[in-house]
C-alpha cells in the first residue's frame, strides 16, 4: 500500500512546483511536508500522506478534543484522518454511505449510514466529523438536522466542504418530484472508496453555510481558517458548529 502511494506521488511530481517544508503534520506530528504541484492535493505529509484538508481538520479537532470526550462519529471509514482518530482513547464509530445497502447495515465490515436518516439514538456522540461529504448530500439541511440530533447537548460538529468564502452557497440542482433537475452544468467529485470520479455534487458552499447550520439549531457556528503560512498556504477552512 505504501509503495503504491509513493509511486503515485512520483508520477504527479511537477519539478518546477516541487517544494519541501519543515512543518509538523497536524495528524502524525512528522516534521516534513512536501509539495509536488501547486494545489491542495499536491501537498502531503511525507509520513502519513495527509493532505491539507485532513491536516486542517485535525488541527481544529485537537482544539475541541479534551478529556471529557468519550464518543466520536466520523462519516468515513478510512484515510489519514481516520487513522489519527483510531489512536485516541474514545469510542469511535465510522461509516460510509452505500446506495445499494440498507441503512444501518454493515457491509464488508463497514457500517452503512445515510446522514439524512442516521440510525443512532439521540445524544449519542460528543463530536462528529467529516471531510467533503455534505456537498454530496441531496438534502443537506436534513443531514445537519440529523447530526444535531445525535450529538449530545455540548456536542460539536467539525467538517470540511469545498467552500468559497467570497461567495454565497450556490445550488447546482433542484429535486422536483423525486427527479434531479440540474440548474448548472453537472459537477462530479472522486470517491476513493468506490473507485470512481462520478459522485454528484449538489452545491458549492459559501460563507453562508453557518446560517444553514443555525437553521437546524446549532447555537455557535464559525469558519476557522488555518494560518496562511501553514501547509504551503493550502490550509482548508473548517466549519465548526456547537450544539450547546
Amino acid at each position: 500500500m505504501i509503495i503504491s502511494k509513493i509511486i503515485n506521488v512520483i508520477k504527479q511530481i511537477k519539478i518546477k512546483e516541487l517544494g519541501v517544508k519543515i512543518e509538523s503534520c497536524h495528524l502524525c506530528q512528522w516534521r516534513l511536508q512536501i509539495k509536488i504541484h501547486n494545489d491542495e492535493m499536491g501537498v502531503r505529509c511525507t509520513r502519513c500522506f495527509a493532505t491539507p484538508v485532513s491536516q486542517s481538520l485535525g488541527l481544529a479537532f485537537k482544539k475541541h478534543f479534551n478529556t471529557s470526550t468519550k464518543t466520536v462519529y466520523e462519516l468515513s471509514s478510512r484515510g489519514s484522518f481516520v487513522r489519527f482518530l483510531k489512536k485516541l482513547n474514545v469510542k469511535l464509530v465510522l461509516s460510509e454511505y452505500f446506495d445499494a445497502v440498507e441503512n444501518g447495515v454493515t457491509h464488508k465490515g463497514i457500517l452503512c449510514q445515510n446522514v439524512e436518516k442516521l440510525t443512532f439514538i439521540d445524544n449519542s456522540f460528543d463530536i462528529c466529523t467529516c471531510l467533503e461529504v455534505f456537498e454530496h448530500v441531496e438534502n443537506d439541511i436534513q443531514g445537519f438536522r440529523e447530526v444535531y440530533r445525535v450529538l449530545n447537548k455540548e456536542g460539536v460538529l467539525l467538517f470540511t466542504v469545498p467552500i468559497d468564502l467570497n461567495s454565497v452557497t450556490i445550488e447546482r440542482t433542484k429535486v422536483v418530484h423525486g427527479q434531479r433537475k440540474n440548474t448548472l452544468e453537472p459537477e462530479y467529485h472522486s470517491d476513493n472508496i468506490r473507485g470512481t470520479s462520478k459522485v454528484f455534487c449538489y452545491r458549492n458552499y459559501g460563507y453562508d453555510i453557518v446560517e444553514r447550520l443555525k437553521q437546524v439549531g446549532f447555537k455557535e457556528c464559525e469558519i476557522y481558517t488555518p494560518p496562511k503560512s501553514s501547509l504551503f498556504g493550502f490550509g482548508r477552512p473548517i466549519i465548526i458548529a456547537k450544539k450547546g
